[in-house]
């Protein structure tokens, strides 16, 4: 029967266009090569599973690479999730945070977190600790332990150097198509306080670019707002946000997405419905837009300047209650309905393998994607 199966299984994955090495492991299993099929050639990815700091001469500037230990296979390419630190902090600082790169592990796809200029723009190849205090060494970088203070060594997305950040941004799409089989037609972007305010000027500007935005605790769009083309659009804020203040404007801001983009929502005369989701987290939702796109907006009662169900790594955090709202987890169940079929174990389990589980009691156990099932390990 596991010879079955395990025929089975390389059939499968071989009529998607999966190239397949195998390799003898202490439980029997088989190992894939980390690549991918893309039209006719086959895309295999410049670096390993896990979080990697690529810098490009060229541009100048970096960003944290987070890759899956799966990769989903699509003709298209991978999709990508962009993410925007906040004013002071980092890209390290903004993974521990949100858990970014543990999410997109999970969906198959690739991680981007772009280090922000300092005032001074003398960071844009500092490494490990372009966004951290001189007092934190790389190690304390990388797991969050310290803000940086607010004068110019502080890095963060000034609308002064929007240009040059946008050509930072083009220059990681170009570099994550080659290097990490990324399709550009899914490319999601999120990010926190002024990296939220990021977001709304990329949904803006940038739709040729981003396929969906999802700013956290950060509002204020450039103005004019005129995207190219419509945009699905997710935000979330706390309702006693005292740094960003963004519970003043959210609501306003998504209605505007809502008229550039035309949508209607479900409730009377096509507004939008509000849902709440749990004791704390409301939102609010038109989900018939132009493209089959959606917009929405969620609060989260009585939360500050933080993302909703996360705490900050380096304890700065009030404790909040469990019915807060994972907002990064959210959006990416969001970005989700944009990428069709390019979602990791989408399909399974296959009749194949519900009638292997039914050929004997108690079920056979599975010793596959150890990193999922054991993560701790």
């Amino acid at each position: 029967m596991a010879l079955w199966i395990a025929t089975t299984v390389m059939q499968a994955l071989l009529s998607r266009g999966m190239h397949v090495d195998f390799h003898e492991s202490t439980e029997g299993m088989l190992l894939l090569q980390h690549e991918v099929r893309t039209g006719r050639r086959v895309c295999k990815a410049s670096h390993p599973p896990g979080l990697h700091l690529v810098q490009l001469a060229e541009s100048q500037r970096q960003f944290l690479l987070g890759m899956p230990h799966e990769m989903v296979e699509n003709p298209a390419g991978v999709p990508m999730v962009m993410a925007f630190h906040g004013h002071s902090d980092s890209p390290w600082y903004a993974n521990a945070m949100t858990g970014l790169s543990n999410l997109t592990d999970r969906f198959g796809w690739i991680a981007t977190l772009p280090f922000a200029l300092n005032d001074l723009q003398s960071n844009g190849l500092g490494g490990v600790g372009a966004c951290c205090p001189a007092d934190c060494d790389d190690e304390c970088c990388k797991q969050g332990l310290h803000l940086m203070k607010k004068d110019d060594y502080a890095c963060g997305w000034l609308d002064s150097n929007f240009n040059k950040d946008l050509q930072m941004i083009e220059a990681v799409v170009q570099w994550t198509k080659k290097n990490a089989c990324v399709d550009t037609g899914m490319i999601f972007a999120t990010g926190f306080s002024s990296g939220g305010m990021m977001v709304n000027n990329l949904a803006c500007t940038s739709t040729d670019i981003f396929r969906a935005a999802a700013p956290i605790s950060g509002d204020t769009a450039r103005q004019p707002c005129t995207p190219a083309r419509p945009i699905s659009y997710v935000s979330m804020c706390g309702t006693k946000d005292d740094e960003s203040h963004c519970q003043f404007g959210q609501a306003s801001t998504a209605k505007r997405f809502s008229q550039l983009c035309n949508c209607s929502g479900a409730g009377p005369y096509g507004r939008p419905m509000t849902t709440r989701l749990s004791l704390t987290t409301t939102c609010t939702l038109w989900d018939s837009c132009a493209g089959g796109n959606f917009v929405e907006y969620c609060q989260t009662e009585g939360l500050s300047h933080d993302a909703s169900g996360h705490l900050r790594p380096d304890d700065t955090s009030y404790v909040r209650p469990g019915s807060d709202l994972d907002f990064p987890k959210y959006a990416m169940q969001k970005f989700s309905i944009l990428a069709g079929q390019s979602i990791l174990f989408l399909g399974h389990p296959t009749a194949e393998e519900l009638a292997y589980k039914e050929s004997q009691w108690p079920p056979p156990r599975h010793h596959d994607h150890l990193y999922i099932r054991h993560p701790s390990n």
